[in-house]
């Protein structure tokens, strides 16, 4: 099942994807997205335990 975010979060999303993409550190940028809607690698998942 897919999630869904509102519309203005993905157009949000879309706009901090491509300002990532024209960075020179993509993969510095690209996690910064990522981690702005929630989207973690599993290594994190202990730094949010007392959160779960």
């Amino acid at each position: 099942m897919p999630t869904f975010i509102d519309d203005e979060a993905y157009t949000r999303l879309l706009i901090d994807l491509r300002e990532a993409a024209r960075a020179g550190d993509w993969e510095s940028a690209l996690a910064e997205v990522l981690g702005g809607v929630n989207v973690l690698p599993a290594a994190c998942r202990n730094d949010f335990v007392d959160q779960l």
